[in-house]
Order: C-alpha cells, then sequence, then structure tokens
C-alpha cells in the first residue's frame, strides 16, 4: 500500500499521464518524502543543507535542479528562496520551505491552460524557471524608480541618500549573488545534451535563460546608477560644505578690519586720533561699518556670498536635434554621385 502524502504536499496529474507533486515542507519531512518518492540519497543530502547554490546535477534517471526564487525576510526585505527540483520520466517533483507565487501561479492556471504541460516535466520545469525569472524582472522597474528618486534627493544632499543606497546595494547583492549561477545553470541545461531535456523543454528553457540575462544585466545597470548617485551626493555635501567654509572665511575677512580698528583704540596710550573728543566714538564706528559694509558689497560682487547665480535653464538639451529637419536619403546620394563624378573627371584631366 502506498504510503500517503504529507498534510502539506499537492498533486497535480498532467495531460500525459504524469505528476507534478509539490512539497512545503519542513526539514524532519525531508526524509520521509525520499522513501516515499525513491530520490537519490546525494541530492537528499543537498536538499537538507541549510542553502544550496543554484546548479544541476544528474542522477541515473532522475535531473535534480536548485532555482532560488524571489521572496520576503523577516525583516520585510528582499530575500530568496531555494527551491529543489526532481525530473523524473513522468514527473515533476518541487520542494520548498516556505510559499513560492511563482509555483502557486503556474498551480492555478494549469488546469485552464493544459499546454504548458503538455510536453511533459522537463517543458513544466521550464515554464516554473521562467516565471521564477520573471518575477526578479518585477523588481527592476522599482529599483529604477527608487534610483530616480534617489538622484533628485542626492542633489540637495538629502541626510536619508546614504541609508537608501546602503539598503538597494545589500539588495541587489542578494539577488546577483544568486542569479549570476542560475544563469550559467540555465545555460548549461539549453547548451549541453541532457537526459529528460527534449527539444521543447529546451525550448522553454531559452526563454527562462532569456529573462534571467535581462535581470542580471539591468542589475548591472542599477547597480552603477547607484555609484553615480552616491557621487552626486557626496558632491552635493563637498558643495554645502565649501559654501558653509566659504561664508565663514567671508565673516572673518569682514571682521578682521573692524578687529584692527578696535584693538588700535583699545591700545592704553594718549593721544589717539579723536580719542579725546566727545564724537570720537561715532567717527570710530561709522568707520568700522563703513569698512564691513564696503567688504561686504565687494565679495558678493565677486560672488563670493549669495546664492549662486545660474543662468535659467540650465544646461543645454538635446530638443533642438529632436526638432531638426531630415536630410531625405536621395539628396545625400546625389550629392555623393556628383562628388565622385567631378573627381572622376578631374583625375581624367589630369591623366
Amino acid at each position: 500500500m502506498m504510503e500517503p502524502m504529507p498534510e502539506r504536499s499537492r498533486t497535480h496529474t498532467l495531460p500525459g499521464g504524469g505528476h507534478w507533486i509539490d512539497h512545503d515542507l519542513d526539514v524532519v519531512e525531508i526524509e520521509r518524502l525520499a522513501d516515499l518518492h525513491d530520490l537519490p540519497d546525494a541530492a537528499v543530502e543537498d536538499v537538507l543543507d541549510i542553502e544550496q547554490l543554484p546548479k544541476r546535477e544528474q542522477h541515473g534517471d532522475q535531473l535534480f535542479v536548485v532555482f532560488h526564487a524571489l521572496t520576503t525576510g523577516p525583516d520585510d526585505r528582499l530575500d530568496t528562496i531555494e527551491v529543489d527540483c526532481f525530473v523524473t520520466g513522468d514527473s515533476l517533483i518541487t520542494m520548498h520551505r516556505k510559499a513560492v507565487p511563482s509555483i502557486d501561479w503556474l498551480w492555478e492556471r494549469l488546469d485552464e491552460h493544459t499546454h504548458l504541460a503538455a510536453d511533459g516535466p522537463a517543458t513544466l520545469l521550464g515554464h516554473l524557471a521562467e516565471l521564477i525569472g520573471r518575477r526578479y524582472l518585477s523588481i527592476i522597474d522599482e529599483f529604477e524608480r527608487r534610483i530616480d528618486e534617489l538622484a533628485d534627493d542626492a542633489l540637495v544632499a538629502a541626510p536619508h541618500v546614504l541609508s537608501e543606497i546602503q539598503m538597494l546595494r545589500r539588495e541587489e547583492s542578494t539577488i546577483r549573488t544568486m542569479l549570476n549561477p542560475q544563469l550559467r545553470v540555465l545555460d548549461d541545461l539549453i547548451s549541453r545534451t541532457v537526459e529528460l531535456v527534449d527539444d521543447p523543454a529546451r525550448r522553454q528553457l531559452v526563454d527562462a535563460y532569456d529573462a534571467h540575462a535581462k535581470v542580471v544585466s539591468s542589475l548591472g545597470t542599477a547597480r552603477q546608477l547607484m555609484t553615480d548617485t552616491l557621487d552626486t551626493y557626496r558632491g552635493a555635501v563637498a558643495e554645502r560644505q565649501g559654501r558653509a567654509a566659504n561664508l565663514l572665511t567671508v565673516y572673518a575677512a569682514i571682521v578682521l578690519p573692524m578687529t584692527l580698528i578696535a584693538g588700535w583704540y583699545g591700545m592704553n596710550t594718549q593721544n589717539l586720533p579723536a580719542s579725546d573728543r566727545p564724537w570720537g566714538w561715532v567717527v570710530v564706528t561709522a568707520v568700522m561699518v563703513a569698512v564691513g559694509v564696503v567688504s561686504w558689497l565687494w565679495f558678493a560682487r565677486i560672488g563670493l556670498v549669495g546664492r549662486p547665480r545660474l543662468a535659467a535653464p540650465v544646461g543645454r538639451s538635446l530638443a533642438a536635434a529632436a526638432r531638426a529637419p531630415m536630410r531625405p536619403v536621395t539628396m545625400l546620394r546625389q550629392a555623393r554621385t556628383t562628388g565622385s563624378r567631378g573627381t572622376g573627371r578631374s583625375n581624367i584631366g589630369r591623366s
């Protein structure tokens, strides 16, 4: 008598008579499932491991593939979850320790779209790999949107930019660490002769490879954009610090002559100009104020104080190139033909 399935397992009958058996399991259930499905011991040891990088192995008449799907961690940050896949001649067995949206989406649509599993379990594995890759694609737009927002905040040196970039870098590194070997696994399944992977399955795996390759390429672009945003932030902070230092220098330069005058009249000596007159302090104060005002106006004129004077709009756009009239190709051809004929005549004349 066949041993009953664990409560957290589900089975879907494929059109060709095979089965897709999906296990949402705990570690203690893995050995029981291995005996139930006659899984190879080496692959079971990999499943029991804490976390395996994406890979593929051939164990006799069974193909063992490890993917990593997108999920969220306990701190509500991006993370990946290991999905262990066993492919036999008529069945696909998937194991994972928590819910995988890509598996749930494909499972719910198998009854309505039976063609997804019509070519066997290996093709169904290709569909699952493509869905896993396309779910990674869904975060690329969010990456780019967040980076655009941070780029605007970096121009004004917003304090939260550093922490936001650090978090995005951590999440990008988490995804890239798993996607690079996963891309190599898909390439290996496509380019090499692998038992159980027929032509329909290989074509589906090509689509999965394209989705993963696009994600890897987009992550490289996002990483470069984050570096550029960080450079912009550092430049804005340096500019703000430079303005503060410049302003302090201007104040020191303005106060310096006032301090000199105050020190001069503070000396304990006799016969200083206007020191014995009742209106003397008025004259000295007026001179100090005049020196300060003249110094301030001079520094403002040369641009050391006040806001930067920028022409509007800042920079030159490329919109003029978009509005330029088209140059007909026929005119270019006629010009080239005329030029070549003229060259020929001049050469004949020389000869």
